[in-house]
């Protein structure tokens, strides 16, 4: 039995982990949220009596599940019984790939899609239909007003509030759907549209997968959309009680509504799993001040208890809103702040993240920061010179390939590599003289001098292919994950050179997207959740960024993003809503202003 001691784990963390009730978890900012998940997989991984039963584990991200995964290992605990990713990872590992003969729809097979190529083939679509409909300006359908997500009923929802264009967008979809039935390719949203499809079709696929399932547990449970919580709650009932469920998050984080993410009620999600679930909350904050706890308190929109018991609990911490400065002074505020930060309260440049709504606001800002102060590093996602496609072939294998061979690492790797042979199998590759530890081997071996980023992975996927005797164009998988690849990150880094990035194609910028984080950190509102830093910068805090203009649950939709920014730090928030913003090239003054709810809190802020 795996056990731990007092001083590993909370009182509040050690009961939510040993209950054996189904548990929905309310765990505020900074609770160890994600510790006391991954004592509570390794805890019940130590329980299982059974080699066929599995844990299964739903995140909201890949990252996050590798996290844990890691976690759990390190904890000493063995992890063959475990099966952790996202939601669309677990639809296709458990349901559609066993299962999808029984459709008629994917009985002849069927690849998964990417984001870039379903952008690229919307987009396409849009342009035909804009120009024989000769729309032009703001009537024109673009790619983002063609956002969709799939649901228990009807099927599809459009994300898009523009009721005037919504005709349109489903002309469009109506096509889109029909390419990918030609091509026998479905999409993210398809995935889980599928999945409960046979679900519902099908119970005795429900009443297998319960049998193998010893726990369900669900990481950011207020991030799930409605067809999730049927996909889960279908196999949980089947169960006959049998299967037990863990389910976490925070209802005042739920930022992803516009996604179709919310937080379920407990009375709703027992009577959709058909289970008794006790009620269970994390209220100590190991995070932050007690300072700034007592500012974001007030965002708060589902209301639970939160109390300051970390170590730096009586930091005097610096609490600003700075309304006055103009657009064009931004970046020297900006760069004042994180020097002021770093020389003289002696935070490090690791600990200090700068955000802003979205990667249009930090482009420019970021290019300029580093110029501004050449001495210190910039990290973030949307300075990666490739898209994070977690499902794309060649991105999984570009983290083995663009990481060094290391003790620390060496658990990872071998992971990541036994992910490669997984998908090698799926796209029909036969792998049976392929093992983990010679693919990795392998990788270790190859050995390439370029120094441009895309041409370096070029020729390492070539010799990497050439010595297993891979042909990637008899593969049709491989080869549109292949194309998708390259075509994505040639336009990325296009984009990021026009803005100023110099460096970005360089091999040595490739191989950072995979170490660990080093430099001020930049990032949108929503990437920076789940993550702390002892310092926060947000600027482009205005009405209609925060609430988005086309948002219909605006005004509690920012209270729950000011809450998100202002809990990431520990120490220290500075917040600006800076003027001279214009909402259209050459509009006249005073243009976007201050977000209501901050105009709304009438606190005493730092100088």
């Amino acid at each position: 039995m795996f056990i731990w001691t007092d001083k590993e784990l909370s009182t509040e963390q050690s009961d939510a982990i040993i209950d054996d009730d189904n548990i929905l978890l309310i765990a505020c900012p900074g609770s160890g949220k994600t510790r006391t998940l991954t004592y509570k997989i390794a805890f019940e991984l130590s329980k299982l009596t059974s080699k066929k039963k599995f844990i299964i584990a739903i995140t909201y991200t890949n990252r996050a599940a590798d996290e844990i995964k890691e976690r759990v290992e390190l904890l000493g605990v063995d992890t063959k019984q475990l099966w952790i990713g996202t939601i669309h990872s677990f639809c296709l590992e458990w349901i559609l790939r066993p299962y999808s003969l029984y459709l008629p729809q994917l009985k002849k097979g069927f690849r998964v899609i990417n984001s870039f190529d379903s952008e690229t083939i919307i987009t396409e679509l849009c342009n035909t239909f804009n120009d024989n409909n000769n729309l032009s300006g703001r009537d024109r359908i673009k790619y983002w007003d063609c956002s969709f997500f799939a649901t228990p009923k009807p099927g599809y929802l459009l994300a898009s509030q523009n009721y005037s264009k919504r005709d349109s967008i489903k002309t469009i979809l109506r096509d889109y759907f029909k390419i990918l039935r030609a091509n026998n390719q479905i999409d993210f949203e398809q995935i889980l549209f599928y999945s409960l499809k046979l679900l519902k079709k099908y119970s005795i696929i429900n009443s297998i997968l319960s049998k193998v399932f010893s726990y369900i547990l669900v990481d950011e449970y207020q991030d799930t959309k409605e067809i999730q919580y049927h996909i889960i709650s279908s196999i949980l009932k089947a169960s006959d009680q049998h299967t037990n469920l863990f389910i976490v998050g925070d209802p005042n984080q739920s930022i992803y509504q516009g996604l179709g993410g919310y937080p379920i009620e407990k009375t709703d999600l027992q009577k959709l799993c058909g289970l008794n679930i006790k009620e269970l909350k994390l209220t100590k904050n190991y995070r932050s001040s007690k300072k700034i706890i007592e500012y974001f308190d007030y965002f708060k929109t589902f209301e639970n208890e939160i109390i300051a018991v970390g170590k730096d609990v009586e930091y005097e911490s610096i609490i600003s809103l700075n309304d006055t400065v103009v657009k064009h002074d931004l970046i020297d505020e900006i760069a004042r702040i994180a020097e002021y930060n770093i020389k003289d309260l002696s935070i490090s440049q690791n600990e200090i993240c700068i955000i802003a709504p979205q990667w249009v606001h930090l482009a420019s800002a970021t290019r300029k920061l580093m110029l501004k102060l050449p001495d210190y590093s910039f990290d973030g996602p949307g300075m990666a010179p490739f898209s994070r496609d977690i499902e794309n072939f060649w991105f999984r294998l570009s983290r083995i390939v663009l990481t060094e061979p290391s003790p620390n690492l060496y658990i990872r790797r071998l992971r990541w590599s036994a992910d490669i042979i997984k998908e090698f199998n799926n796209a029909g590759v036969d792998t049976a003289q392929i093992n983990k530890r010679r693919l990795l081997r392998l990788c270790n071996s190859i050995n390439i001098t370029e120094t441009d980023g895309l041409k370096y992975l070029e020729m390492f996927f070539g010799e990497f292919c050439k010595q297993l005797g891979i042909i990637i164009s008899d593969f049709s998988t491989l080869k549109e994950h292949y194309n998708s690849f390259f075509e994505s990150s040639n336009k990325r880094i296009e984009r990021l050179l026009k803005e100023g990035i110099d460096y970005i194609s360089n091999i040595e910028t490739f191989k950072k997207v995979f170490q660990q984080r080093k430099g001020i950190t930049v990032s949108t509102y929503h990437g920076v959740k789940g993550t702390e830093y002892d310092t926060v910068i947000a600027f482009a805090l205005l009405q209609d960024y925060i609430p988005h203009f086309s948002d219909p649950k605006g005004i509690e939709n920012s209270r729950k993003l000011l809450y998100v920014i202002a809990s990431r730090a520990r120490k220290n928030l500075y917040l600006i809503s800076e003027r001279e913003r214009f909402k259209n090239f050459g509009s006249p003054p005073p243009g976007y202003v201050m977000t209501q709810h901050l105009k709304e809190y009438t606190y005493e802020y730092d100088e």
